[in-house]
């Protein structure tokens, strides 16, 4: 009976890993095409309000869900199970509710806030995101308490579809209509809404189809020893999940108005705005990119923890701590490295280039932070990571305060790595008490950094010696760049022994990887 409920956990873990790298993808794809169609002024607009969504989203399908999955998980009584139902869906309509009256009757007051009183027509187009809310959440934990993962994932593909089918679609009609980008802006926000729809019609019909129990609500209310459990837990867990909606947030309110009060035009502050937020979906692919891997090794550390398998466990961790390092490590560079003709291949320009190479230096920061949180969170640290994101987020209001007056968006870009390596510290710390060992070779360190400079030295060379400006020119030179990198990089972490014949065949196609390896070192 454990092997296969574990069997089935494992399965559901694969199939929410699937959907959540499809929807992050999707979410950082559409961005590309909508900034070329309304510019870095429209793109400004719709990214200051973007992470409000992100927050109701983060609420909707990493916080709240987690935390009514393990409470109906761990009660078999089914009376027991359709009361915890039901007053998890009261705290969350309440807090749902809350948000909804704060931001839709606040929404003014936030755009000036955030320096931009044009705003407000989005903010409260965005604000019905979070009536949305309560009911997505409680039935996909209600699901994944039953060990039915598919719901969750199909309806979070559903919505990703929806609202980048919307965004789109409206970003050309807008533009065809004459529309201004204000307007542009607020068709584009309520795509979020209509995909939240479609993703609640989706999970009602899974529960309909294949519901794993009636459940009956009646007029009791959720008492208030439930209520502060349920909001400590998932206040923690949420906190955690949207750590990079919370440093988006805060530029929001801080990098436009700021260079306003230092005495930028609105224009200028707008458009620069706009090109730093060009790094959100270069930091979202990238994330796609370095923790498709890693998540594939997530099960085995379950699996390892729930079995006993002390030694097991720990070279999991060690091992998807390792992959994390040389793949976001290689990620990052690599971008650096080809920032100004994959800028200019992505965005029209080449605007902005010095801003996003220090900007995406938070891709390699925050992917070991998602790692470690997630391995801490796997030993049952839920309020650690939480705490070490929260006092990453007061760093960067504070640099913040002091860079971007002076420095514009580069104090923002620098402001964001400062904050994210504080959280890395704090995390790093706390796993070291939960699993006091290296975390990572010494002699790796030296071999890893010689193949991160050999990957980088021919794209470098090229931008250096022969440097195409035309767009075209510029997609031929980030790609080349990009795939020779890659080839070297592959190289050098089996000529290097970077990951041993074990670590080989934990990863997918490993085997592959096994035959390649072993042809190299047969040279």
């Amino acid at each position: 009976m454990a092997q296969k409920t574990m069997k089935n956990l494992m399965k559901g873990a694969v199939w929410l890993t699937l959907a959540s790298l499809l929807s992050k993808i999707l979410s950082a794809v559409y961005r590309i095409p909508f900034q070329n169609m309304v510019g870095d002024i429209g793109f400004y607009i719709f990214q200051q309000v973007y992470p409000i969504y992100g927050i109701a989203m983060t609420l909707a399908l990493a916080g709240f869900p987690i935390i009514v999955s393990r409470l109906v998980a761990e009660e078999e009584n089914v009376t027991k199970r359709e009361e915890i139902f039901q007053s998890a869906l009261q705290v969350m309509m309440g807090v749902g509710l809350v948000f909804f009256l704060m931001i839709f009757f606040g929404a003014e007051f936030i755009a000036r806030v955030m320096g931009d009183v044009h705003l407000t027509i989005l903010i409260r187009v965005i604000s019905f995101s979070f009536l949305l809310m309560p009911f997505l959440a409680s039935f996909r934990g209600f699901f994944q308490g039953h060990e039915q993962m598919i719901p969750t994932a199909v309806s979070q593909t559903i919505e990703q579809l929806v609202r980048v089918i919307i965004i789109i679609a409206g970003a050309t009609g807008a533009a065809a209509l004459g529309w201004n980008l204000y307007m542009t802006g607020a068709v584009a926000m309520s795509g979020a809404v209509i995909g939240g729809l479609g993703a609640l019609g989706t999970l009602l019909y899974f529960y309909w189809r294949k519901k794993p129990e009636k459940i009956r609500l009646t007029k009791k209310w959720a008492n208030g020893k439930f209520v502060k459990r349920f909001l400590a837990q998932s206040i923690a867990v949420c906190t955690t999940s949207a750590m990079l909606i919370l440093f988006q947030l805060l530029d929001s309110f801080q990098v436009y108005r700021l260079m306003r009060e230092s005495g930028i035009d609105a224009t200028t502050a707008k458009s620069l705005k706009g090109i730093y937020d060009r790094g959100q979906p270069l930091l979202q692919l990238g994330l796609v990119l370095c923790m498709g891997l890693a998540l594939a090794i997530v099960p085995m550390i379950t699996s390892a923890k729930s079995r006993g398998e002390t030694k097991e466990l720990r070279r999991s961790v060690l091992l998807i701590i390792k992959l994390t390092i040389l793949l976001s490590g290689a990620a990052t560079l690599g971008l650096i490295a080809i920032m100004r003709p994959t800028n200019q291949m992505l965005f029209e320009t080449a605007a902005g280039t010095g801003v996003l190479q220090i900007f995406i230096l938070s891709l390699f920061l925050s992917s070991l932070i998602v790692t470690m949180s997630s391995i801490l969170q796997g030993f049952g640290n839920m309020v650690g990571p939480a705490v070490a994101v929260c006092a990453g987020l007061i760093v960067k209001i504070a640099t913040n305060a002091i860079l971007v007056p002076r420095f514009t968006t580069y104090g923002a870009s620098w402001s964001t790595v400062t904050g994210l390596a504080t959280t890395l510290i704090i995390c790093y710390i706390l796993l070291k008490r939960q699993l006091p060992v290296p975390l990572i070779r010494k002699n790796m360190i030296g071999w890893a950094l010689l193949a991160f400079m050999l990957m980088i030295i021919i794209p470098i060379t090229w931008e250096v010696i022969w440097p195409l400006m035309s767009r075209t020119g510029s997609a031929i030179q980030a790609l080349f760049g990009a795939l020779i990198g890659g080839i070297i990089f592959l190289y050098c972490i089996i000529q290097f022994k970077l990951l041993t014949t074990r670590d080989i065949i934990y990863m997918p196609f490993g085997s592959k990887l096994l035959w390649l390896a072993n042809k190299i070192h047969k040279r």
